[in-house]
């Protein structure tokens, strides 16, 4: 998960975002968790807002899957420690044994911490 320094902080970040989407279709909740600061707020398209217990408990359970995730472009924008990634995505989920296709918009907050970058917020919506 520690993107090389040869990179600059926009593209760790993108590069990061990106790992998180293939490690939540793949299944690598160990990993999503480890990118997950202890704080995290992910508020989602419903408004509802979860925590990062909550929310990996939700994917550890399988009532919520990532089938698949098509990235459909987005942009960093950095200040010291903080990083604010802004994209859009096609989301293929099963929510509760419903399988269904989302185009989200999403905002992503990491922080630069001792042990690396954290997603400390997620928002999505649909556009």
């Amino acid at each position: 998960m520690n993107h090389a320094a040869s990179g600059s902080a926009e593209e760790e970040i993108i590069a990061l975002s990106l790992d998180k989407f293939r490690w939540k279709t793949s299944g690598r909740i160990d990993l999503v968790e480890a990118l997950f600061d202890d704080d995290l707020h992910f508020v989602h398209i419903t408004g509802h807002v979860s925590s990062k217990r909550e929310w990996i408990e939700e994917l550890r359970s399988g009532r919520f899957v990532y089938n698949r995730i098509e990235p459909r472009g987005a942009s960093v924008a950095v200040e010291g420690d903080r990083a604010t990634l802004r994209g859009k995505a096609v989301f293929t989920v099963t929510m509760g044994g419903h399988r269904g296709q989302y185009r989200l918009a999403f905002t992503e907050v990491y922080v630069r911490k001792p042990a690396g970058w954290r997603l400390v917020e997620l928002l999505a919506s649909t556009y």
